[in-house]
C-alpha cells in the first residue's frame, strides 16, 4: 500500500527539518540572547570553579570552553551548554606572561565584554571571544555568529 499525499508530504517535511537542524550553528544555545546569557554563566562558572579570571571563550561540540588565569597557571575548564555545570577541569600549563600582565590591566571582565558585544544588536550569537594585545593595547575580540566580530576594550568596555 502506498502512503498518502498528506504521509508523503508530513515525511518530506520532517525530513527537511532534520536536515535544517543538522546545518545550524555550533553554539550551545538556540537563540542569541539565551546564548549569551549561557556564555555569561559558563564564564562565571569556570571562573568559580578555576579561582581566577577568565581571559578565552570558545562553543565548541555543545559546551562552552573557557580558558581561566588561576595565579601564573592556565585552567581550561569545560562547562555545560546552559553554562552552569562544569564537565572538566585541566591545568593547561603556564599562564603565559604578556596575557597575565593584560589580564590584571584590564578592567573589563571577559563577561561583561561579551553582555557589551551582545548589546550592540547585530542578533549574532557569541560564538568565540579572546584577550587580544597589541603593544601595550588589550582588546576583547568577541565573534559573534554570522561573522561578525565586536571590538570590546579591556580598559574601559568602550566598544571600537
Amino acid at each position: 500500500m502506498a502512503p498518502s499525499r498528506s504521509s508523503a508530504a508530513a515525511l518530506l517535511l520532517a525530513a527537511s527539518a532534520l536536515a535544517m537542524a543538522g546545518c545550524t550553528p555550533t553554539t550551545p544555545a538556540g537563540d542569541a540572547a539565551t546564548n549569551d546569557r549561557e556564555a555569561v554563566r559558563a564564564i562565571t562558572t569556570a571562573e568559580s570553579r578555576a579561582g581566577g579570571r577568565a581571559f578565552q571563550l570558545e562553543a565548541e561540540d555543545g559546551a562552552w570552553e573557557v580558558h581561566v588565569a588561576s595565579g601564573d597557571r592556565e585552567v581550561e575548564v569545560r562547562v555545560s551548554a546552559d553554562g552552569g555545570e562544569v564537565r572538566s577541569s585541566s591545568d593547561s600549563g603556564a599562564l603565559d606572561a604578556d596575557d597575565g600582565s593584560a589580564l590584571a590591566a584590564a578592567g573589563t571582565t571577559l563577561a561583561d565584554a561579551v553582555r557589551i558585544a551582545a548589546a550592540q544588536g547585530t542578533g549574532g550569537a557569541v560564538d568565540e571571544a579572546e584577550l587580544q594585545r597589541d603593544g601595550t593595547t588589550a582588546t576583547w575580540s568577541i565573534d559573534l555568529a554570522g561573522g561578525v566580530t565586536v571590538r570590546v576594550s579591556a580598559a574601559d568596555g568602550s566598544v571600537g
